[in-house]
Order: C-alpha cells, then sequence, then structure tokens
C-alpha cells in the first residue's frame, strides 16, 4: 500500500492583502548614509548591523555602559528592558534597541 500527501499552498487572492500575525515579523529600513538594510524586530539592532557587515563600537551588549550609542535621526525603537545607560535625547542604544520602524541612523565622532 501507498501513501500519498497532498500539499497545499495558500495564495492570497489578487488584492487581498496578508498580515503579519506578530510584530515580530515585521521588516523595517535602516538606512545609514547611502547604506541601507532590513531588519526585524527579534533581535536588537547591533546583532543585525553586525551581520550586515556594519561595525559598531560596544562593550557589554546589556545597555550598561552606551558604548554603542547611535544618533537616531527619525524612526521609532524600542527597549525590551529599560537600559541601565544614560541614553541621550535623540540616540539610541543598538545593543539592546528594538527597531519599530523605518529608521536612519548615523554614527558621529
Amino acid at each position: 500500500m501507498t501513501s500519498t500527501s497532498k500539499v497545499a499552498h495558500f495564495q492570497p487572492e489578487l488584492g487581498e492583502q496578508t498580515t503579519p500575525t506578530q510584530d515580530k515579523d515585521q521588516v523595517h529600513r535602516v538606512l545609514l548614509g547611502k547604506k541601507q538594510i532590513l531588519v526585524t524586530e527579534d533581535e536588537p539592532l547591533l546583532v543585525q548591523l553586525e551581520r550586515a557587515g556594519i561595525h559598531v563600537e560596544y562593550q557589554c551588549r546589556e545597555g550598561y555602559c552606551s558604548s554603542c550609542s547611535i544618533k537616531l535621526l527619525w524612526g521609532q525603537v524600542s527597549y525590551p528592558f529599560e537600559p541601565l545607560a544614560w541614553v541621550q535625547s535623540g540616540y539610541l542604544l543598538a545593543c539592546c534597541a528594538i527597531v519599530k520602524s523605518d529608521i536612519e541612523i548615523a554614527f558621529f565622532d
């Protein structure tokens, strides 16, 4: 006896929109000068920048030291826990910031 199985593929009808079931499925653009990368809401920004080959200074990776502070030109981020380091207005801590919208960032020395 042989068994067969059918695989059904869901295809939205033309004009039908699908939405992610969780916020973590959201993909956002991060603009850094002329570079653009896509990030998700399931990891901190630092990890995703590193994966894209963008070097960011850091020390603790826990929100304690603010070494990874980056200028946030526009957009929204959130923190899954309140960082212990002071976050200057208009900046974000890449090690623990979760991107919640398209953002633009800049490194200033």
